[in-house]
């Protein structure tokens, strides 16, 4: 139950209603409305050590835009194969951290690992993957299934041994190629997801938001994006084979395989123009209250010009002027909302003073967007 209390004078009981609206914007941006990013950045203040488990990618180059950090990049292994071991317990490498902390965070617990759908209608686990994390203040409540596309160019892979294919030897391949991605649900399919259930995951495959899923009758798969938690994994097999990525598999070497994707997608934008479009869901729920307030209330005040001050006792809180008590009326100004144990929780001003008296009755109407 949510009260009212008008002028600080009484409090009166209310009825409300709940409604919930959905609302679809651009994921990127300062003012998160753009729909398309084309400007990748890594930042040099990010510590080396940091780095080894994943990287802040922005959108800006400037250090004063710390509201411009887009998403976080990393590289996660089963068994921890792709970065050294950080002098804990055996195989305490970060690839294998990144790969427990998103099992743990992405699945409900009852999965035995992460699968994505495989050709023939079999399912496929994959043991290591590439991540894209975007900040909570950029998807909000979810990522916008069917509404978003990310675009990866090749790397030169090939012209490398596995062991040595690291730091400045990653590249974009001269062949300019780029794979786009994006997830496999439609329109109607995310109708039912308009409400308090969680989004179930989606599997990404190859296409584009234009002209839709490449060979919808046997997409390629290339990983799963977990709408909720505005996380996407890339299959690292899938990038390894489409788009030459070579993902360094030693345990005796920091691969820093990570930057691969950075480099991946930046690599898109610079050669092709062609970047990561995405859009988000916010909920926002409207509680409306309506508050009536009935002839015989609020017709008086405690305000100082309703009452007097008088340092005398007798007189003092006594209704100034004899009109007040044969002919009482107020101007209603502000209202307040308290919960069950008459807590204020919200504070409302009306757009001008609304005249009260015995011989009227109001009918408010709040509305609270949160």
């Amino acid at each position: 139950m949510i009260f009212s209390q008008v002028e600080n004078t009484a409090i009166t009981d209310t009825l409300g209603t709940n409604l919930k609206s959905i609302y679809t914007r651009g994921l990127w941006g300062q003012d998160n409305k753009v729909a398309e990013l084309l400007n990748f950045y890594t930042s040099s203040l990010q510590g080396t050590s940091s780095k080894r488990y994943y990287y802040e990618v922005w959108s800006s180059a400037s250090l004063e835009c710390e509201d411009e950090r887009m998403f976080s990049i990393a590289y996660g292994h089963i068994a921890g194969s792709g970065s050294k071991n950080e002098g804990g317990e055996t195989n305490d490498t970060p690839s294998r951290a990144i790969y427990s902390q998103y099992k743990l965070s992405c699945l409900d617990g009852d999965e035995e690992g992460i699968y994505i759908s495989g050709s023939n209608g079999f399912k496929k686990e994959i043991k290591h993957f590439y991540v894209i994390n975007i900040n909570q203040d950029k998807f909000g409540d979810k990522l916008d299934p069917g509404n978003f596309e990310i675009n990866l160019a090749e790397l030169n892979g090939g012209a490398y041994a596995n062991n040595v294919f690291t730091g400045s030897n990653v590249q974009i391949s001269s062949s300019r190629n780029v794979i786009s991605l994006i997830d496999d649900s439609n329109d109607a399919s995310n109708f039912y997801e308009f409400s308090d259930t969680t989004s179930v995951p989606k599997n990404i495959v190859s296409g584009t938001l234009l002209n839709g899923i490449y060979n919808s009758d046997d997409p390629q798969y290339y990983g799963v994006v977990y709408p909720d938690r505005g996380v996407i994994l890339l299959d690292a097999d899938a990038l390894n084979v489409s788009a030459s990525f070579n993902t360094v598999g030693s345990s005796s070497i920091y691969g820093d395989n990570s930057y691969k994707l950075f480099t991946s997608i930046s690599g898109a934008a610079v050669h092709k123009s062609e970047g990561f479009t995405a859009r988000a869901v916010d909920v926002r729920n409207t509680h409306y209250v309506f508050i009536r307030v009935k002839n015989t209330e609020f017709n008086y005040s405690n305000n100082p010009t309703y009452v007097t001050g008088s340092q005398d006792q007798s007189s003092k809180g006594k209704i100034r002027h004899q009109m007040f008590v044969e002919s009482p009326y107020t101007y209603i100004t502000t209202i307040g909302l308290y919960n069950n144990d008459r807590e204020l929780i919200a504070v409302g001003k009306l757009s001008q003073p609304i005249i009260k008296s015995p011989n009227s009755e109001l009918v408010i109407t709040v509305r609270l967007v949160y």
